[in-house]
């Protein structure tokens, strides 16, 4: 049998069939056009449905788990909150479906084959376009009341700058992908910002040590909340590690306890695949 993991998010849309050991069978990629997200990553899943069994969609925004509609999103997926993915996506490929937050999906598929593998206290941040996150307890991946758990990208206490959902000071307004391109200014991305950080622009290195600062910051506070083992990190602007790296670990290691000093940061072992292999992992879990 086989298992369909579909992971939308704000640049690009990843989907995989994966067999019953999660092994990517066959896979693909697309850009996330404005207006067309939800079209292409139906198009993709078409384009690997063969004998699968059910599909799982890792999605971003807050997922209300029971209904699978997207019940809250920020600015950069407008149009996107009130979606109904799981009805769309059931109706569209006449198969059972799964919808969750695509950060829940990313730390499913560690927990399951990844980095986070045999951990039962774990947590996983991406940062990307925006920032996401995903907490695991005692083994159990919490979505909270109304699926919103683990939204660390939206907490507060981190400067006065907006935020894409519309409030301020929030991680994402200092850490994300959009708002390192932001924050330096001049109309560059975050990726020519981290190549001009790495040729010693100060203003560049700034920016990146503020966000890793920030990132630091988030990650103790969860991993001090929730006693964890384990953070894993993903995402596009995760490529700047070398940036981020230094002062988020200097943030850590000043800020947690000595009960959490032996808190491990990994990468995704996955890679791009991670949501869309969790997102696969979900539906395999559901049948």
């Amino acid at each position: 049998m086989s298992w369909i993991g579909v992971d939308i998010g704000g640049t690009k849309i990843q989907a995989v069939r994966c067999d019953d050991d999660l092994r990517v069978l066959d896979s693909r990629r697309a850009e996330s056009p404005p207006g067309g997200i939800l079209d292409t990553a139906l198009r993709l899943a078409r384009e690997l449905q063969r004998d699968a069994q059910g599909i799982g969609v890792g999605a971003a925004g807050v997922i209300d788990p029971r209904t699978g509609e997207v019940t809250t999103a920020s600015d950069s997926f407008p149009g996107w909150q009130g979606t109904k993915l799981a009805d769309v996506v059931a109706d569209a490929l006449a198969l059972p479906v799964v919808v969750d937050n695509d950060v829940n999906a990313f730390l499913h598929g560690e927990a399951m084959v990844g980095a986070a593998r045999g951990y039962r206290h774990a947590f996983g941040i991406t940062v990307g376009t925006g920032i996401g996150g995903a907490l695991i307890s005692d083994g159990v991946l919490l979505r909270g009341t109304s699926g919103g758990a683990g939204e660390i990208g939206h907490t507060p206490g981190f400067g006065d700058e907006p935020c894409t959902c519309g409030a301020r000071g929030h991680l994402e307004s200092v850490a994300s992908g959009r708002s390192i391109g932001r924050r330096y200014g001049a109309g560059v991305e975050a990726a020519q910002v981290a190549a001009r950080a790495r040729a010693g622009d100060e203003a560049a290195l700034r920016v990146f040590h503020e966000a890793g600062a920030a990132l630091g910051q988030a990650i103790a506070v969860v991993a001090t909340v929730l006693d964890s083992e384990i953070a894993v990190l993903g995402g596009g602007v995760l490529a700047a590690w070398d940036l981020l790296g230094p002062s988020c670990w200097a943030t850590v290691r000043a800020s947690v306890l000595d009960t959490n000093a032996g808190l491990l940061i990994e990468p995704a072992r996955l890679g791009g695949h991670a949501a869309a292999i969790g997102a696969a992992a979900l539906a395999q879990a559901a049948h």
